[in-house]
């Protein structure tokens, strides 16, 4: 691939299936990802057998995707954060990691639903939890986890309210 314009470095908070699909698109295409998991065993599987413990168990990670259960590593340096935190737990995390987000930087949401216990959408979680001085970017399609790590054509669509990310 080319090499972007200006350094970039993409922190992915969640440690599942799509944050993992995320992560390797990245990886594979040079751009330091670090993945924010809740444990530091599952990073450390991660870092040293490039394999999940759970999730997408049958593919080899790419060396250069970085895993850490700390926040200030996965976040605090971060240009583009994604967010892939299952909708009914994001609002308490997005709270237990907001402090670490650096300020303005941009957040691609990949997490899909209704919070149950509010019925907010996640643009209303997200604005609730960081304010408004995050854009944000919503990711929508039809696309599955393994076959965005196979590295399969899949068609999404990203969406924004931001000028900044048009």
């Amino acid at each position: 691939g080319t090499a972007l314009p200006y350094p970039v470095r993409v922190g992915i908070m969640g440690g599942g299936s799509f944050a993992l699909a995320m992560a390797t698109v990245l990886a594979r295409n040079a751009i330091p990802t670090t993945l924010l998991v809740r444990n530091q065993t599952v990073a450390d599987q991660i870092n040293q057998l490039h394999r999940h413990p759970r999730y997408l168990q049958d593919y080899t990670l790419p060396r250069s995707m970085v895993a850490t259960a700390d926040p200030e590593e996965a976040l605090s340096d971060a240009t583009h954060v994604i967010h892939s935190v299952p909708v009914q737990a994001s609002r308490e995390f997005l709270l237990s990691v907001r402090q670490h987000l650096p300020p303005g930087v941009p957040v691609l949401c990949v997490s899909k639903g209704m919070e149950i216990s509010t019925f907010s959408l996640m643009h209303q979680v997200l604005h609730e939890t960081l304010g408004p001085d995050h854009p944000t970017a919503f990711l929508s399609g039809p696309s599955f986890a393994e076959e965005i790590a196979m590295g399969l054509a899949t068609g999404v669509v990203v969406a924004s309210r931001s000028p900044t990310l048009r």
